[in-house]
């Protein structure tokens, strides 16, 4: 990564030519990701106005913590480090459509895809988005196939069980929730509390019922309510609580991949929503550095460009730790979740320039995606300035 960086800043830094002929390749980013803002002194000098999060504080914010956001800064980074060579189309979801996709050679979706549609309640969005996701000669990324596996949290859950890798004790419901049926399944368990999230399409802790089993086997009632409301869902992860000795939920460490590699980790807290940090040296930090690159294996396994394997641009897989004095190291480590470049990837908690990394293995990956979707005679504009582009980068990035 390192030699990736330094042969990123021999890029030109001034716009002295125009790519060939006027022509230069256009990279589409799809941002919205209000709540992630950069490290402070670290934005554009150009980061355009009307992207600013300017409702940042108060109850009625829209952004948290700042104007400058992760992934509007990165597609910045991607025109500054070869602005003679790309070009960047900012959009948000609510603006992606078939058409305007394809106009794009590559496009980045780092907030706003058919999930966050649906979460958001905009059904008719969302199949436009899923119509768009699907649609290879779109090129968007994530592909469909990669994107549906890491969505149906079973999939990688099992997966990942298969190799050993540990993860919380879950009743997977694929057929829809029957709540009798899976209460049965939970006392035969004997857990003393549990809780029930819908493992496809949903997030931030969307869907979820929780409680003591014991009041619900006296009252199934609210188990029924839910098993009607939630009649169009039918995959659910159903789990026990896994609490601190103290009383309180988990906490987690995440770990953060760039181009498949394992970059930073950060600290966050289970109950305090103020409570992240830079996970600091030490034999936890390792520990679960090592469960990440083990499940990063499988991710690997999965992602691909043009049917073949390709380093994600981003992922972050959550950590979580228990407390456990019945452990030789003092903890329990298991993984928790898996998530995609649509994520927070909490760069005011890293050690560098997040964007800048980010910026400079795209680059890398536009270049590599490109060369296969041409060989793939994918429908793209102007597919032979497209060539004489990327052989001006490739001779650059060797320099």
């Amino acid at each position: 990564m390192k030699k990736t960086i330094k042969t990123m800043k021999k890029a030109p830094s001034k716009t002295s030519s125009t790519g060939v002929g006027g022509f230069k390749i256009r990279i589409g980013i799809v941002h919205g990701k209000v709540f992630d803002p950069i490290r402070q002194g670290t934005q554009d000098r150009n980061y355009p106005e009307h992207l600013k999060i300017k409702n940042n504080t108060g109850p009625n914010a829209d952004g948290w913590g700042g104007q400058f956001m992760a992934d509007v800064s990165t597609g910045l980074k991607i025109m500054r480090l070869h602005p003679d060579i790309f070009h960047v189309d900012f959009m948000t979801m609510e603006q992606m459509t078939e058409k305007r996709l394809a106009k794009n050679h590559i496009t980045f979706n780092f907030w706003g895809d058919m999930s966050i549609a649906l979460m958001n309640g905009k059904p008719t969005l969302a199949k436009r988005i899923q119509k768009i996701q699907k649609n290879a000669n779109t090129r968007h990324h994530p592909v469909w196939d990669y994107y549906e596996w890491i969505m149906h949290k079973s999939r990688y859950m099992k997966q990942c069980t298969k190799k050993g890798i540990p993860m919380i004790d879950t009743i997977h419901v694929e057929n829809g929730f029957k709540a009798r049926e899976v209460l049965k399944k939970i006392v035969a368990k004997g857990w003393e509390k549990f809780f029930v999230k819908p493992a496809y399409m949903s997030f931030f802790g969307a869907g979820v019922i929780n409680g003591k089993t014991q009041d619900f086997l006296d009252n199934i009632e609210p188990l029924l309510q839910y098993e009607a409301e939630n009649k169009q869902q039918k995959e659910f992860l159903v789990q026990p609580y896994v609490l601190k000795p103290n009383g309180n939920v988990f906490d987690e460490i995440r770990n953060f991949f760039i181009g498949g590699e394992w970059a930073y980790s950060v600290y966050t807290d289970g109950v305090d929503y103020e409570g992240f940090w830079e996970q600091p040296e030490g034999k936890l930090k390792e520990a679960c550095k090592k469960l990440a690159i083990r499940t990063m294996e499988e991710v690997k396994k999965v992602h691909k460009w043009e049917g073949k394997p390709l380093p994600s641009l981003l992922n972050r897989i959550d950590i979580g730790v228990v407390p456990d004095k019945s452990k030789k190291e003092g903890w329990r480590i298991f993984v928790n979740e898996i998530e995609p470049q649509m994520t927070t990837w909490l760069g005011r908690y890293c050690p560098f320039v997040v964007q800048d990394r980010i910026a400079s293995v795209a680059v890398q990956q536009i270049r590599e995606m490109l060369k296969r979707s041409l060989a793939a005679k994918r429908k793209m504009p102007s597919p032979e300035k497209v060539r004489k582009l990327l052989a001006i980068l490739d001779e650059r990035l060797k320099a």
